[in-house]
Formats: structure tokens, C-alpha cells, sequence
């Protein structure tokens, strides 16, 4: 148990250093930014007046945010789900509690009963499947 506290201990504390050497990381980024900021208008000061600097700073950042936006909204995207279907319906003969519950009426019945069932079901099936072939099609 014992060693179990240590290395969630040692884990934590690995989290804590990283948090603060990223913020510190970034801190210096955005006093490095500020700085050359402050160096690039202070050359086109120089170079073209107060006026005109500004706005080439203002449009510089402009253009950086709006780089910063269309990225955004691309890497933001999601790709649409596709579109499931439901899965067929699994035939009634593959269900289990039918099959189950046809044996235990099986058992139940007479002899005599079952093949009379049986007869007329095979006559049912064998119209079914001898009628659709037989029809015959108005074709105009």
C-alpha cells in the first residue's frame, strides 16, 4: 500500500512541475511577443510615423487572429456520423423462445393432430412459393 501512495505521490507531483513550467513557458511567450511587438512599432515609427505604424500593427494582428479563427473552425469540425440502419429482423425460426415454445406445443399435442398441421402447412407453403412464379404479368 505503501508503494502504491509513492508513485500516485511521485505522479502528482510530475503533473504539478509540468503545470508550472507550462505556464511559465507561456508567460515568457507572451512577454517575448509583447517585446517584439513594441520593437517592430517602434521601427515603423520610425520609419513611417506613429499614424501609420499603428495600423500596419493593427492589420498584422488582424490577419493573425483571423489565421487563428479559420483554424480553428477547420480543426473544429466534425465529421458527420454515418447514418446507421437498423439490422434486419432476425427470422422467427432463429429466436430462441419460439423454437422452444414450438417443441413444448409439440409435446403437448397428439400424433394425429401434429400431421395434420404439418399436411396443411406444407400445402400453404407449396402454394406460397409455386404462385408467385406462375402469375402471370399484364404488360402493356
Amino acid at each position: 500500500m505503501n508503494n502504491l501512495f509513492g508513485e500516485v505521490s511521485n505522479r502528482v507531483d510530475r503533473v504539478f512541475k509540468s503545470m508550472i513550467f507550462a505556464a511559465a513557458a507561456g508567460a515568457a511567450g507572451i512577454a517575448a511577443l509583447f517585446f517584439f511587438s513594441l520593437a517592430a512599432f517602434l521601427l515603423l515609427q520610425v520609419w513611417y510615423g506613429t499614424l501609420w505604424a499603428s495600423v500596419i500593427m493593427g492589420v498584422v494582428y488582424a490577419v493573425i487572429a483571423l489565421a487563428a479563427l479559420i483554424t480553428v473552425l477547420v480543426l473544429g469540425r466534425k465529421k458527420k456520423p454515418i447514418p446507421r440502419t437498423q439490422p434486419a429482423p432476425k427470422p422467427l425460426w432463429q429466436d430462441p423462445l419460439v423454437v422452444s415454445s414450438a417443441l413444448q406445443l409439440v409435446k403437448s399435442m397428439r400424433p394425429r393432430t401434429l400431421l395434420t398441421i404439418a399436411a396443411v402447412g406444407a400445402f400453404v407453403a407449396g402454394l406460397v412459393l409455386t404462385g408467385q412464379k406462375n402469375k402471370p404479368t399484364d404488360k402493356p
